[in-house]
């Protein structure tokens, strides 16, 4: 009868395990010392050798002639514990006999002494499924057991294991294999069965087994069936994938936003049985790696590919930001949710590849008017927009006609009090230094009369979207211009109240010096040819500019409205 890869080269020594150094080390260390603990518990992920370990550590500590702390695999001892005709290791899986009365009969065993070796071994697999009262009742028992008796506990989730079992226990953690690691062992493995297997086809399955030995094996013993020559194009068929090149040729068509081109593709691929779940999984491992390569120098040690693989990424990383990156990653995994829930995998699929064609660019869309806007990939933050700029329209409105009247009602009670300037900035070695000679809007307005548009300000937003969504969301149709140290940001007033808040205007600073190498100042834009927010005497309200009005216009039109009614003014 055929056997499987994966049990057919499973490990007989500490020496053949694959990716554990820290573990085999010390166990044979432990061997060589006679300093054998009476509990271990092995934890990591699936396939990394646990049961494994546990296995080669039984033979190994009663193998009557051990090399090294190795098993020798060949007296009677290391063959009938290989073989299961010596009951001195017994191997329980806790998944299915995880009761009280399974952990009872396991302690009535403990009772007998070895019959051949001389320990008895107990491997209790997937621990972590036993009940609490299973726990319970073999807390006294592992704490202080017999002196022929080693328990080794395996399990995937350390975490759900109760501290009083975790503190009995000599804890070793088996990590992931590195891909590397993984090929190399399927590399000797396909030369002995007859066959070879080429690095990209190799990495390709290390990254589909995700560290795992044992999946890596099945993966190759399925492929070898398909052909004895292994290559990236037998490992895709064998499990579904689109391959290397389908994900490729899709992001050059997410690049250049062509949907059109990738609806053909996701056609041509369902067509061909591929499954919508995975051909996701695929785009998301590829444009994970995308993000890496726009966000980190030196990041081939993050990215599992050959150097022909590698080469091509890093050409598609220069067609996309490190924004865009992560913008299409949330879209994947979002849709990755849903086609997992059930949802018609292909719509899903084809929805998310349209959605992605609109994602990021380097020319910021603007929040149409609500009455005329069309459909958007972000249509609620847009709809929130324009109703925020409907709501400041009204705000300003209002607070011209409430400032118009506070003026007027001191003039005709002849109150020559104090009437508080609003809106004037408080940014200090700006207007506020020149507030002290009275002459705020005078200052911004020099400043803003010879500032030149600050070139960096769309990167400065993005950035600001990733670390403070609201201040982005408000500030999104806003505009910067730079004279010297000043930074002068041309906004609407719910955008100036949002500036007044500490944390936004550190955070804007930071983002400027990142960009720029400057510790900036922020201000209001406001050129001599601004319109009033406020009524004046010769320039009535121009109810279509209002929008584009600054608070150092509404502070000048209330000056000189004070001064022509001969009312004092005092600057807050």
């Amino acid at each position: 009868m055929y056997q499987v890869l994966y049990r057919k080269w499973r490990p007989k020594t500490f020496a053949d395990v694959v990716g554990q150094p820290h573990v085999t080390e010390t166990l044979k260390n432990e061997l060589v010392t006679g300093r054998v603990a009476h509990a271990y518990l092995f934890t990591g992920s699936r396939g990394t050798g646990k049961t494994t370990c546990a296995k080669i550590f039984a033979k190994a500590v009663n193998c009557l002639h051990p090399v090294n702390g190795d098993p020798c695999c060949a007296c009677e001892v290391c063959r009938g514990i290989e073989d299961e005709s010596i009951m001195d290791v017994t191997e329980m899986d806790a998944a299915s006999n995880r009761k009280i009365e399974d952990i009872r009969e396991l302690l009535e065993e403990i009772r007998y002494t070895p019959a051949q070796a001389r320990y008895r071994v107990f491997i209790v697999d997937e621990v972590h499924m036993l009940t609490t009262e299973a726990f319970n009742a073999l807390l006294k028992t592992l704490e202080e057991p017999p002196g022929y008796v080693i328990f080794i506990l395996a399990t995937t989730e350390p975490h759900k294991l109760p501290a009083t079992i975790l503190s009995r226990c000599q804890r070793f953690d088996f990590h992931r294999v590195q891909p590397q690691a993984v090929y190399g062992r399927l590399k000797y493995i396909a030369e002995q069965e007859g066959g070879d297997i080429d690095e990209e086809a190799g990495l390709m399955i290390a990254r589909l087994a995700d560290g795992g030995m044992r999946d890596a094996l099945s993966i190759l013993d399925q492929a070898m069936g398909r052909s004895k020559q292994v290559n990236a194009l037998t490992v895709c068929e064998t499990v579904g994938m689109a391959g290397t090149g389908y994900i490729h040729e899709m992001a050059g068509h997410i690049a250049r936003k062509d949907p059109a081109a990738l609806m053909k593709l996701v056609s041509e691929l369902y067509e061909g049985s591929k499954d919508m779940l995975r051909l996701c999984d695929e785009l998301i491992g590829y444009f994970r790696n995308i993000m890496i390569l726009c966000t980190v120098k030196n990041a081939e040690g993050l990215i599992v590919a050959s150097e022909a693989e590698l080469s091509e990424l890093k050409q598609a990383a220069a067609g996309f930001t490190a924004v865009q990156a992560i913008s299409i990653l949330n879209l994947l995994q979002e849709s990755y949710e849903k086609m997992a829930r059930g949802v018609n995998k292909r719509v899903e699929m084809e929805t998310v590849l349209i959605r992605a064609c609109g994602v990021g660019g380097e020319e910021r869309q603007k929040p149409l008017p609500a009455a005329t806007a069309a459909p958007v990939p972000n249509a609620t933050v847009n709809a929130l927009l324009s109703r925020i700029e409907a709501l400041e329209r009204a705000v300003q409105a209002g607070a011209a006609t409430r400032h118009e009247k506070g003026v007027q009602q001191a003039h005709d009670t002849g109150n020559a009090g104090k009437i508080p300037i609003l809106g004037s900035t408080s940014e200090p070695g700006t207007a506020a230094q020149a507030s002290a000679n009275g002459n705020v809007s005078a200052t911004v307005r020099e400043l803003s009369d010879a500032a030149r548009p600050y070139p960096e300000w769309n990167r400065a937003l993005e950035l600001l979207e990733q670390t403070n969504q609201g201040a982005y969301s408000v500030l999104s149709d806003s505009r910067a211009y730079r004279n010297g140290k000043y930074l002068l940001i041309e906004t609407g007033s719910f955008g100036r109240d949002m500036l007044r808040n500490t944390m936004v205007k550190d955070a804007i600073r930071g983002i400027i010096k990142q960009l720029s190498g400057i510790d900036c100042r922020l201000g209001p834009y406001s050129p001599s040819g601004a319109v009033s927010y406020m009524r004046t005497a010769s320039a009535p309200v121009n109810p279509s500019n209002t929008a584009e009005d600054t608070a150092a216009a509404a502070v000048e039109a209330i000056r000189q409205r004070a001064a022509a009614a001969g009312i004092t003014v005092e600057e807050n």
